[in-house]
């Protein structure tokens, strides 16, 4: 009887594994199911990733304050971002917005989220506005560029978390990051400088 009872104990046991590796086994094919329609997918529609440009600039006001160590300023820039895909949509889950000034940051500002349709283009015009410290490294820059070349290098990063979609699949998330140069216009007499030079933004 003691026998009888381990060997029925034992085949118990054998089923059970047997079931996990059958279950194992399956979720090994989904994945691999899964993998080969996302694999598929990108190769039919051969997704892009959205590019951007800076459309202009307006830089109301630019100035060293406290000794030098600190930036006044006052700047708008209108950013565009272009969906290039003919069948891809585009989820911005997340939109950041920084100004900087050789390598001082100014300001950061969110963008608003949106669902972006396949070749379409969405325009932006962040403001920033106040005072940036430590600021004193880029004080030598500030005068050259103010008595020499008469205009400002400022830098606009774009960083941005997106998903893409084809029908009802969604895929992500992707986190691009744009590198835009802007060049303003030294302000005169207090007046508003402006630049409509078009610029791509790096990726």
């Amino acid at each position: 009887m003691a026998n009888s009872s381990r060997g029925s104990r034992d085949t118990s046991g054998s089923g059970g594994g047997g079931c996990c590796c059958k279950l194992l086994c399956s979720l090994v094919q989904l994945v691999i199911s899964l993998g080969l329609v996302v694999l598929i997918w990108w190769l039919i529609f051969h997704p892009r990733l959205p590019r951007a440009s800076v459309q202009e600039a307006q830089l109301m006001s630019f100035s060293l304050a406290d000794n030098s160590t600190a930036l006044l300023f006052n700047l708008t820039v209108g950013l565009a971002l272009r969906n290039p895909n003919k069948r891809v949509g585009i989820y911005y889950d997340s939109l950041v917005v920084a100004a900087l000034y050789h390598g001082v940051l100014l300001q950061t500002a969110p963008l608003p989220t949106f669902y972006q349709h396949h070749k379409n283009t969405t325009a932006f015009r962040p403001e920033f506005g106040g005072k940036a410290t430590d600021a004193g490294s880029v004080a030598v820059f500030y005068g050259k560029e103010k008595s020499e070349q008469r205009d400002f290098n400022f830098e606009v990063k774009l960083r941005a978390r997106i998903r893409m979609k084809v029908w009802f699949i969604k895929i992500g998330h992707f986190n691009p990051v744009f590198d835009c140069k802007v060049r303003a216009l030294v302000p005169q007499d207090g007046g508003m400088s402006a630049t409509f030079r078009i610029s791509e933004c790096d990726r």
